[in-house]
């Protein structure tokens, strides 16, 4: 079978193996991650996939088969790779692209489907936080929210994982332009509903001189600047980070882990542990 495939399938799969994270057993963290949806959704099944060449190798999984790895043949999550947002299947029987998928005939049986994609850096999606069961179920925005919001503590992780390996856990994470950095993991660059606010006022915008600026709808900004970066489309908040890179001001993580916005290289923001929190959600 002939799987989809993004069209940076070489890029996508050159960042996976920097990343070294293949074969490697599953942290604490993300099996603790794991247990987290699987009571909150109520499912059977919750897997962190992450796709190699020609299959999918789980970094950790809760039900489903005791299989560490499946070819990418008729997995589902080809198709949560192939976007930023999250991919839902309702119902598989009735859904033209898997009624006859091997994985909805027989074991594991999956009747519904939900992934999102770990992205690590814009249009890089190394895989897909996902879950699913026997059964067919709708799957609200509220829910897609949480499924989102879950998937970026994975890629936290994927970070911390990264830091780790590539030896700079002690040194600082952003470096001068100058510095190749190895991987820029978008879940540390999108900014939070506090630094959007912040970043406004340091222009002095009003949320419609900001919307237009980002060429996006003025609800979409104050949607985002009282529930949060997650709350809507991921291309939207993209649009508001160039907005404001375009006047000078950027976003950044300082190497004790706060939070700031800084414009023309000088720091405008207090560091508060309640930035850091709302990032890291």
């Amino acid at each position: 079978m002939v799987f989809p495939q993004p069209p940076n399938e070489a890029e996508r799969l050159a960042a996976l193996h920097k990343l070294k994270i293949l074969y490697t057993p599953s942290s604490p963290a993300i099996d603790r991650i794991c247990r987290i949806a699987q009571q909150l959704f109520d499912v059977p099944m919750v897997h962190v996939t992450l796709a190699d060449a020609h299959r999918y190798y789980f970094k950790a999984k809760h039900g489903g088969s005791a299989a560490t790895e499946v070819p990418r043949d008729h997995a589902f999550c080809n198709y949560t790779i192939l976007h930023d947002e999250v991919f839902v299947v309702p119902d598989a029987l009735t859904n033209q692209s898997f009624a006859q998928n091997p994985h909805v005939m027989g074991p594991p049986y999956i009747r519904f489907y939900a992934g999102a994609p770990l992205t690590i850096r814009p249009g890089i999606r190394v895989g897909a936080f996902c879950i699913s069961d026997v059964k067919p179920r709708e799957f609200s925005s509220h829910q897609v929210t949480l499924l989102r919001g879950l998937s970026r503590l994975v890629i936290d992780e994927l970070w911390l994982h990264h830091l780790e390996t590539s030896g700079q856990a002690e040194t600082q994470l952003f470096a001068s332009e100058t510095r190749e950095q190895p991987l820029d993991f978008e879940s540390w660059i999108l900014p939070t509903s506090a630094q959007i606010r912040a970043a406004r006022g340091l222009l002095n915008w009003s949320i419609r001189e900001l919307a237009d600026a980002a060429s996006i709808s003025p609800a979409s900004v104050k949607r985002m600047e009282i529930s949060g970066e997650l709350s809507v489309r991921r291309t939207s908040v993209e649009a508001v980070v160039r907005a404001f890179e375009d006047h000078g001001v950027q976003f950044t993580r300082e190497p004790d882990g706060s939070i700031a916005v800084v414009k023309r290289s000088r720091l405008l923001s207090a560091r508060t542990s309640e930035e850091v929190r709302d990032y890291s959600t």
